[in-house]
């Protein structure tokens, strides 16, 4: 749909299944989206063309797998891969599924992965340390690992300003309190929360392709399903985009046409 919420268009014709379509993510030309969905009764990776055209399978493995994201040029897809043994990992592979490469080891639970604006680095939400939730960074083959965020916060779900200066998160992943949403530069300092739980259960920001705008999926406290949302960078002029009957969890904005 637009930004504001008007041309509607659905664009996939699948079985409907228990998680049908789910997280999708635009490719940098805007041209294909990246999503998952269990109509093998696996939850597997799929392309498809904006128009509805072009479905095809990318992984074949039979494993639970969650979060594409695409890389800045349209080569790569970084994801979390469920193992088999309750450890998910993160793993990348060329954007036709070939070479795949697993990232992270076989103990913690690592998931919601994204690529840097500049494509060098992915940073990803994980467990490793004992943590309930905390942010890393490592390059794009896996090697140096650091900690972003530290407790208490439990941050997942992070987005890459267009500057490659910020990064937009939410905070309490894993829990059952209300989650927040965050923004702080990309090495973790400055930390400013934007929105106020009180009023709002907000999460999985993503930045507009101009950085002037955070659209996110946020639940009133007297409502069930969470609706679309967008806001200015500074958490200011929250504004109703779509309101979802059933949930709009984990959207995305394409690129700029």
């Amino acid at each position: 749909m637009n930004p504001d919420g008007s041309d509607l268009f659905q664009v996939t014709n699948l079985p409907p299944t228990d998680n049908c379509c789910w997280l999708p993510d635009y490719s940098p030309d805007g041209q294909r989206i990246v999503f998952l969905h269990d109509m093998t009764a696996a939850l597997e990776l799929y392309v498809i063309n904006v128009d509805g055209t072009g479905l095809t399978q990318l992984t074949h493995d039979g494993a639970v797998n969650l979060f594409p994201r695409w890389s800045p040029d349209g080569s790569r897809i970084v994801f979390s891969s469920d193992i088999g043994r309750g450890v998910v990992q993160i793993v990348t592979m060329n954007s036709d599924g070939s070479d795949r490469q697993n990232l992270t080891n076989n103990f913690w639970d690592n998931y919601q992965p994204e690529y840097t604006t500049d494509g060098k680095h992915i940073i990803f939400a994980s467990q490793m340390g004992g943590l309930v939730s905390a942010l890393w960074m490592m390059n794009t083959d896996g090697s140096h690992k650091r900690q972003l965020t530290a407790p208490p916060l439990q941050a997942s779900g992070a987005d890459m300003a267009p500057d490659g200066k910020h990064m937009v998160f939410y905070s309490q992943q894993n829990t059952d309190r209300p989650t927040s949403i965050w923004v702080a530069r990309t090495e973790g300092s400055d930390l400013r929360r934007l929105t106020k739980p009180e009023q709002l259960v907000a999460a999985n920001p993503v930045y507009s392709p101009d950085g002037t705008k955070i659209l996110f999926n946020g639940q009133l406290l007297s409502e069930a399903p969470g609706h679309l949302f967008v806001m200015n960078p500074d958490g200011s002029k929250i504004t109703l985009v779509s309101e979802c009957s059933d949930g709009c969890p984990l959207p995305d904005w394409g690129p700029k046409p």
